[in-house]
């Protein structure tokens, strides 16, 4: 491989890093929005009458706002922080594939250590539960 195409695919690998790395922070933030709003989201629903439908929030969609039954909004909330929490783990593991990756490319046999270290898998509770059994 020429040097200069060796250069540009360390650069492009790297800038693809960094830009995960900047996609994680942003979902992040995001699901602290969402985790903020559910507890709102629980507080309401406390204080209104246990199991009542007539029960309803405002909710944000994009450019316009919603009059939703709380229920509804929450099952709607709880689904989207499904959503980015699936959204932030693709990323992670596309970044320790990438940093993985760049750390080959580079030769730095620390850099590979250090991203085969970050591609344990932490054990569950059930994997737990297993164990104790």
């Amino acid at each position: 491989m020429e040097a200069v195409e060796y250069q540009a695919k360390v650069e492009a690998l790297a800038e693809d890093i960094l830009t995960d790395k900047q996609l994680a922070i942003d979902y992040d933030r995001k699901r602290q929005e969402n985790r903020e709003a559910l507890r709102s989201l629980r507080e309401q629903s406390q204080k209104s009458k246990p199991n009542s439908v007539l029960a309803t929030t405002t909710v944000n969609m994009g450019d316009f706002f919603i009059q939703l039954p709380l229920p509804k909004a929450r099952k709607m909330m709880e689904e989207a922080q499904a959503e980015l929490d699936k959204a932030i783990d693709d990323v992670r593991q596309r970044l320790k594939a990438k940093v993985k990756l760049l750390g080959e490319l580079e030769g730095d046999e620390k850099l590979v250590t250090v991203a085969k270290a970050m591609d344990l898998k932490s054990v569950s509770g059930q994997d737990l539960y297993g164990i104790s059994r």
